[in-house]
């Protein structure tokens, strides 16, 4: 394990600490907190170094068991009080859904695997996205808003609802799952063929295979949205429908939820040069009272964020 980065002023002799994890689909994040929300130290893995789900879980668990200890030693006296989890998918105490990305993630007992590893403490999972979510509700720009939306654009898309401090979840913990959605201008297949419409034309991976194919040479969604600011006519032009498609799922999710903000996270919000004035002319067109659109305060580690404010939730929950 290599720490990537360490704290170690932000807990007190004898305090309590949370221990967080955040697994997605590049990288393994772990990190020891205080109560108050600090990250005390953390570390990182790659996921492609475990092969199959069950070896990266294990991985994930060995690290925060060699943090665990690592904070011990420099504090002499702390003790961990909970655990927080942020997965793909939607966790299921036998199973993990709607979560494509790491082969055989959706036969694992997550819950179980980490109950063996720290027996006796509570342990808290919950999805990336709303993780994401929940650290902007508790210190972000989600923060004292009624009626809110968190938009992730990265390698995947998906939004979470919140109202009065907390997310929606669904009944099935799916709620904000819009990689599923229809698309607007055609037929399309579905989560029965194993298909995400809508992350299929937006999501990051998806615009970088579109435009490989569009263009006839190997381009990622970071070459377009260069070639876009530089004005190159045939980007601006595939990029244009791209988050045409996008601004109209979200004029119809900001008419349903009437929201007062929307929150965009996710790796390509460093396109948010290009990407919001497309968005907002659609909002303040169609909307009948267009929210506000801020930039997320989490930008990097905002699943770990989200998964340490599980982990204290749970702790206050004891």
């Amino acid at each position: 394990m290599s720490m990537v980065s360490s704290t170690l002023g932000g807990i007190q002799l004898g305090a309590e600490f949370v221990l967080a994890f955040d697994y997605g689909g590049t990288k393994i994040a772990v990190g020891s907190a205080s109560l108050d929300g600090q990250l005390i130290a953390r570390t990182e893995l790659r996921t492609a170094d475990y092969g199959d789900a069950q070896s990266v879980v294990q991985a994930g668990i060995h690290a925060g068991l060699d943090l665990m200890e690592e904070t011990q030693r420099h504090r002499a006296g702390a003790v961990v009080t909970s655990i927080g989890v942020s997965t793909m998918g939607v966790t299921q105490p036998d199973r993990v859904l709607l979560a494509p990305n790491v082969p055989g993630w959706a036969e694992l007992g997550i819950e179980g695997m980490f109950q063996s590893a720290f027996p006796g403490l509570p342990i808290a999972i919950e999805n990336d996205v709303k993780c994401a979510a929940l650290a902007e509700l508790r210190r972000g720009e989600l923060r004292d808003v009624d009626y809110g939306i968190y938009l992730n654009l990265g390698t995947g898309i998906m939004v979470v609802l919140t109202a009065d401090g907390k997310i929606m979840r669904g009944h099935h913990g799916a709620s904000g799952e819009i990689a599923y959605n229809l698309l607007s201008t055609r037929p399309a297949k579905g989560v029965q063929e194993g298909v995400a419409p809508l992350e299929e034309v937006v999501g990051g991976r998806f615009i970088g295979i579109r435009g490989s194919a569009h263009f006839q040479r190997t381009i990622t969604a970071k070459d377009l949205f260069e070639l876009y600011r530089v004005g190159d006519a045939e980007a601006r032009r595939f990029l244009d429908d791209t988050l045409e498609e996008l601004a109209y799922h979200l004029v119809n999710l900001c008419t349903v939820w009437d929201p007062d903000r929307v929150v965009l996270g996710g790796g390509m919000v460093g396109a948010h040069d290009v990407i919001l004035p497309v968005l907002c002319p659609y909002l303040t067109r169609y909307v009948p009272f267009p929210p506000e659109i801020r930039i997320a305060k989490f930008q990097n580690d905002a699943a770990l964020h989200g998964a340490v404010e599980l982990a204290i939730s749970a702790t206050r929950d004891i």
